[in-house]
């Protein structure tokens, strides 16, 4: 439990949370298809009679299901894994699913374990799904079973289906569920729906207790109704091919940037080189003369272009000649600087407490610890990180003529985001706007934060026609909210023989909370958990403190994957590493015995290190060895890998991951996503970084912000560890501990740690000119 309180999350059970979705009727089912439904997913032949349990599935006469995938497809396989929840309790034919993503929809579609917000982020959608759509299946079952029950007049009890079929096995007749759609209807209740081997979802750092309460008390006399055992599943827990795939490959996949309207102009925004800088001038003749130019005038943070062709658009934002206001706290930031400052607040507790978010054991026994005993302090720093998506961020929007109502076509992880911010700009009820949320081409956390909406809504309301915003790398890099810049103190208390005492973290840096959701960041006693996220950990410690600094510096910031556990789990892994040399221990041997008490944080490390042949030795590299927990998965990380001492490059050559992610719902998929992390994540530990003098920018596209190449990319070894236990988090996992266990590798073949993050040539360089 966090000390001096717990964040109010909101946790509903699956009959309640299916009682708030209701029951919906056909003529909503056919009004879900977005633009950036599935190729092959078409839609039923029209006319056709249907019947709706629920929001999540239809059934209709002609064999089709229609099911709703809440969660957005980013690349991840959400398409693909969700839908198959409600086919497995259906017992649907999968060859007569069609999948429909779901609309903008926050009443009907949030998370159960997201706050009931309707948000793709956090690892969260797996699991957060899995209770809802399974039971939303077997509704859908219910209704079939009985209605066959009835047809053919026999119990409810002696039926039993398969493949999209109702079977009577004692007379041997079988009813298709298309042919029972007509006889259909759906009941006044349904009886409550039970896993028989499911687990509650562990406490998160983030969230809270996950777990969901018991059943609201019922009034109906049906009797409960089991769901399938885990050893009944025949979609669950085996691998299929995802449906996302085929129409990316061939072209037919509709996203954001794909959406053409009729009578739609393309606009571009030019903005300050420093963020929150307005225009006070503007010189635009030049512009203006472009060919197919429409327009060109002031927005509140920027000038607009406006035409009838994009690279028309583009040719003449750059011929603008803007002055900028001045001033404003983005002008006085400087990384170098304001690092620097980080460290020097991180290092003066009695000046800046910040927020005491975690404590273990009592507070005058951790400030003797430390009194009294040898302190080893593993301090980094982090700079800001590019999310740098593939697809450049872009929005279409179209505004009613009298202004109080719109549309609006993204790419977004957040639908509702972005309806309130399109609502807010207008002045209008977020009622009054309608999202259709595309295909996503890359996000990792930037698409959960608005972009280039707010530019649309305002350029289509002016200009009276539909209106599609492109940003272009560059100006996504000056836009970009990045993730945060961190410094992290992570200190521990040894005793004369060697024992782990106590630990304490001490994390000062931006937030992306406290701009964005300020009554959140006030539940959290005025902290963000993106911030001191992966400070907390499982190992056997007695005494341990977190302690969270926020610092608003007037850059805008963002989670990124793995958010802050990225940065804090570099300082935490490779101290316990330099504990571990202290004791003369093997470092996977010392976490084991750190670990004792849990299992699974055991099973992972043990298994990564017979996958690596951890004590075998590599003639000029080192391995190294990282351990976390993460949205209820465990992770152990084993990096090969070599430094070139002439120049200081780090090189990576192989990456071995032993991952416990519950059940595992689709292990290839988990496979994938556990390799995208790693290189990801090695991408943002030895290349990647934001630079700011003086508030602007100093990167602007990929020749100076470089990302991991294919030539530099490691070999990569995964093992999927399905267990009993509750599905889990894996999105993000995989970036997190694979930068600390690269620099454990490379303390043990330089002799010390590197301290900031990326860890840059120059930085290597730097650190064997101060050892022997």
């Amino acid at each position: 439990m966090r000390s001096g309180g717990e964040l109010n999350t909101t946790c509903i059970s699956r009959r309640a949370f299916l009682v708030r979705s209701g029951v919906v009727s056909c003529g909503f089912a056919f009004g879900v298809v977005t633009p950036g439904a599935t190729a092959g997913n078409a839609a039923p032949a029209p006319g056709t009679g249907a019947v709706a349990p629920n929001a999540w599935v239809t059934l209709h006469s002609d064999g089709t299901i229609r099911i709703v995938a809440p969660g957005i497809e980013l690349g991840q396989g959400t398409l693909s894994t969700l839908p198959r929840y409600v086919a497995e309790e259906l017992d649907a034919d999968w060859s007569h699913v069609r999948v429909v993503p779901a609309p903008a929809d926050e009443a009907t579609y949030g998370n159960p374990l997201f706050w009931g917000v309707q948000i793709t982020a956090g690892s969260r959608t797996c699991q957060g799904y899995f209770d809802a759509m399974r039971t939303a299946g077997a509704q859908a079952r219910y209704i079939l079973l009985t209605t066959a029950a009835g047809r053919l007049q026999v119990s409810v009890d002696s039926l039993s289906t398969s493949n999209s079929f109702v079977i009577h096995e004692p007379s041997g007749r079988r009813v298709s569920y298309g042919d029972l759609v007509a006889d259909a209807t759906v009941p006044g209740e349904f009886p409550t729906f039970i896993g028989p081997d499911d687990k509650p979802q562990e406490p998160d750092d983030f969230f809270g207790d996950g777990r969901a309460g018991p059943p609201p008390e019922s009034h109906s006399q049906l009797p409960p109704v089991k769901l399938k055992s885990r050893d009944q599943f025949k979609y669950l827990g085996v691998d299929a091919p995802r449906i996302d795939l085929p129409p990316k490959v061939d072209g037919k996949a509709r996203f954001g940037i794909d959406i053409q309207l009729p009578g739609m102009l393309y606009a571009m925004v030019e903005v300050s080189p420093v963020q929150g800088n307005s225009p006070t001038a503007v010189e635009d003749a030049d512009a203006r003369a472009v060919p197919n130019i429409i327009d060109i005038f002031p927005l509140p943070y920027g000038v607009a272009v406006v035409g009838n062709d994009i690279n028309a658009v583009r040719k003449a934002r750059e011929m603008l000649k803007v002055t900028w206001a001045g001033g404003g706290p983005a002008r006085n930031y400087s990384s170098t600087a304001v690092l620097e400052d980080f460290a020097r607040i991180a290092g003066d507790p009695a000046s800046h407490p910040g927020v005491r978010v975690y404590e273990l054991g009592h507070a005058a026994a951790i400030d003797v610890a430390f009194a009294k005993h040898k302190t080893l302090v593993f301090e980094s720093k982090s700079e800001f990180i590019y999310h740098a998506p593939i697809e450049p961020v872009n929005a279409t929007a179209r505004v009613a003529a009298d202004g109080r109502s719109a549309e609006g076509w993204l790419s977004t992880q957040w639908p509702t985001m972005e309806k309130n911010t399109a609502a807010t700009t207008l002045g209008i009820k977020p009622r009054h706007v309608r999202i259709e949320p595309m295909l996503v081409g890359g996000s990792f956390g930037r698409k959960q934060d608005p972009g280039a909406l707010e530019d649309a809504i305002r350029i289509a309301k002016k200009i009276g026609k539909p209106v599609k915003v492109i940003w272009t790398r560059e100006d996504d890099l000056r836009r970009n909210p990045h993730r945060q810049a961190l410094l992290t103190r992570s200190e521990a208390a040894v005793d004369e023989n060697g024992h782990l005492l106590a630990m304490r973290h001490r994390v000062v840096g931006d937030s992306w909370f406290a701009r964005q959701f300020p009554d959140w960041f006030k539940q959290y006693q005025e902290s963000d958990p993106g911030n001191w996220i992966g400070c907390r950990h499982l190992y056997g410690v007695p005494l341990q403190r977190i302690d969270c600094v926020t610092e608003r510096r007037g850059i805008n910031v963002c989670y990124l994957r793995g958010i802050g556990a990225t940065q804090n789990k570099f300082a935490l892994e490779c101290l316990i590493d330099q504990v571990a040399a202290l004791n003369h221990r093997d470092p996977i041997e010392y976490r084991l015995q750190l670990l004792k008490d849990v299992p699974r944080s055991r099973q992972v490390l043990q298994e990564v290190s017979r996958m690596a042949d951890w004590h075998r030795r590599r003639p000029g590299r080192a391995l190294g060895v990282a351990y976390t927990a993460y949205s209820n998965s465990h992770t152990a990380m084993i990096t090969e890998v070599s430094v070139d001492r002439k120049d200081g490059t780090i090189r990576v050559h192989h990456v071995w991951c032993a991952i416990d992610a519950g059940f595992a719902v689709q292990p290839a998929i988990i496979v994938s996503q556990i390799e995208g992390g790693i290189l990801q994540g090695i991408s943002m530990g030895l290349y990647e970084q934001v630079t700011v003098v003086d508030g602007v920018m100093q990167q602007s596209n990929f020749h100076d912000y470089p990302i991991m190449r294919m030539s530099q990319a490691p070999e990569v070894s995964v093992k999927v560890l399905s267990t009993d236990n509750a599905v889990t988090g894996v999105a993000e996992i995989g970036v997190i501990p694979v930068a600390a266990a690269v620099n454990n590798a490379v303390a043990q073949l330089i002799g010390v740690h590197l301290k900031n993050m990326p860890m840059l040539p120059a930085t290597v360089l730097a650190a064997l000119a101060t050892t022997p």
